[in-house]
């Protein structure tokens, strides 16, 4: 198997940014592995991992300061193909749908009338 890492900052708070990781639906569309499987889930170490189909992985969320947060992935493979750019794709797109998430329910919050 091959080894593949990538870590990104995320302008989201840790324990935020963990909490929609960590929803079942989050991650099966954007990382391979996930599709059948259910991952593990440690809420204290905000850490999730799975193994499926040739695929070992591990995501983490680290406090980064207030407001900010690093999300670094790890996955074992058997499979070929740009896995770098597919795990940079993956953390691109997960961290902007939590952020658009986050943002929309602020706004949602701030615009109540009750």
């Amino acid at each position: 198997m091959t080894s593949y890492e990538y870590r990104a900052p995320v302008d989201m708070a840790a324990d935020e940014l963990f909490g929609f990781m960590a929803r079942p639906e989050s991650l099966p569309q954007h990382l391979p592995g996930l599709e059948t499987t259910t991952p593990e889930v440690d809420t204290g170490g905000r850490r999730i991992s799975w193994e499926e189909g040739g695929y070992r992985g591990e995501l983490v969320v680290v406090d980064d300061g207030p407001g900010r947060s690093q999300v670094a992935i790890a996955v074992k493979t058997e499979h070929g193909g740009d896995v770098r750019r597919e795990l940079e794709e993956a953390v691109a797109a997960l961290s902007h749908r939590a952020t658009g998430e986050a943002e929309s329910s602020a706004t949602a919050d701030e615009n109540s009338w009750y």
